[in-house]
């Protein structure tokens, strides 16, 4: 008869027999026999299983901090370079001092130093008073591990544009 497990009776074992004793003569000799055999499998089974899951998802968090070094740098090189070259009478200090800024801005992002910024103006020269500056940041990131194989940029690109309007009153200094 089957009762519910609080209105079963408590094991009690007979005189020199423990409990173990008991619940072990209930358990079929055939169950027994397949789980000593199974011995020590279970260390073997969890340490290949959290290899085989755990590198994966460890390459997974790398690549995607990558990526996301990568928007960051670009959203801030572009966002920079355009309030430059709009806030900058010289064209030439302008290149200079926005070139910099992405060298350190790339290196601080832990990517490679390449040009990546591309500037549009609608007037020229760019910091005229009334136009406005557009910069374009295009990064290739590269895929950690894999950069001998893909070569220096990888297969995913982030990128990034803001534009900036020229004070149409600014005093030239």
């Amino acid at each position: 008869m089957n009762r519910p497990h609080h209105m079963r009776r408590p094991v009690v074992p007979g005189p020199g027999r423990s409990v173990t004793d008991v619940r072990r003569s209930t358990v079929p000799a055939r169950i027994r026999l397949r789980l000593q055999e199974e011995h020590g499998n279970a260390l073997v089974e969890f340490v290949v299983l959290s290899a085989a899951l755990l590198i994966p998802t460890l390459y997974l968090v790398l690549t995607l901090g990558s990526v996301q070094a990568a928007a960051f740098a670009a959203d801030t090189i572009a966002r920079d370079a355009a309030r430059i070259h709009a806030t900058e009478s010289d064209p030439d200090r302008a290149e200079a001092r926005a070139g910099r800024h992405m060298e350190m801005v790339l290196e601080d992002h832990g990517l490679p130093v390449t040009d990546v910024v591309q500037l549009s103006c609608s007037e020229d020269p760019c910091a005229t008073p009334g136009g406005i500056v557009t910069a374009r940041v295009r990064i290739s990131v590269p895929v950690p591990g894999l950069g001998p194989i893909l070569g220096e940029t990888g297969p995913v690109a982030v990128g990034a544009s803001h534009s900036v309007p020229v004070d149409q009153y600014r005093a030239d200094l």
